[in-house]
């Protein structure tokens, strides 16, 4: 990597987190700390307004504005890829925010970059418009933290109502889940959206319980997970 562009990157880090330490700056970019201390004094004098804090790093001056967009050929073919894959599988409001996004960012790069085109597409089957339709409304709710009722089939056909508090959505490659609160069950469930057959957003919002929130549910799936992987752990013999 040419020293112009590690310093590129450098500001980058720095300018995307709270606090970054050398030894992370190091680590990212593969170089040695020594190498991140003269790029950092290099950078201050060039009037980039770096500075450090003893225990916690290096951080930008607040307001201080990064220049223009620069990307590398494969960065940008990266980028119009997960634009493309992320559209074809958003909902309908999602994926026009993702277009006007792509177009903004293309305004920001140079004419050589605009010109290329996603080697990867995903086109957006009728099945996944109708999916989008639920999408949609589904953001909305956990963006505005209201109730929704859904009439829901599961696998073996069965149907059931539930209220929830929807907290987030998971993709997982072939379909959309939706975690949330069920009332009914006083519970975290999940429940694949593309099984919903009817949604309906009520106009209640929901309060921000302890033991409740996306990252509770977050944090009991990996004790859960970590619970199982032990479980599945072959027992060591022991000799006498």
């Amino acid at each position: 990597m040419r020293r112009a562009e590690r310093l590129f990157q450098i500001v980058q880090i720095i300018g995307a987190n709270p606090w970054t330490t050398a030894q992370t700056l190091a680590q990212r970019l593969e170089v040695s700390e020594r190498t991140i201390y003269r790029d950092i004094d290099h950078l201050c004098g060039s009037g980039v307004p770096v500075y450090a804090q003893a225990g916690k790093g290096y951080a930008l001056l607040e307001g201080y504005q990064l220049p223009p967009l620069m990307f590398s050929a494969e960065e940008w073919q990266a980028l119009l890829t997960g634009l493309a894959m992320a559209q074809g599988w958003a909902g309908q409001r999602q994926a026009g925010v993702l277009q006007a996004v792509q177009e903004k960012l293309a305004m920001a790069v140079p004419a050589r970059l605009r010109a290329q085109t996603a080697t990867v597409t995903a086109p957006a089957l009728p099945e996944r418009r109708m999916l989008g339709a639920l999408l949609d409304p589904l953001q909305r709710a956990i963006a505005d933290q209201v109730k929704v009722q859904i009439h829901y089939r599961d696998a073996l056909n069965a149907q059931s109502v539930r209220t929830l508090w929807p907290l987030g959505l998971y993709f997982w490659g072939h379909c959309w889940t939706l975690v949330g609160w069920c009332e009914l069950r006083r519970a975290f469930r999940h429940f694949r959206v593309d099984r919903i057959v009817i949604l309906q957003t009520l106009g209640s919002h929901y309060p921000v319980m302890p033991g409740q929130t996306l990252a509770d549910y977050q944090a009991l799936e990996i004790e859960q997970c970590e619970k199982r992987e032990a479980d599945e752990r072959p027992l060591s013999l022991v000799r006498g």
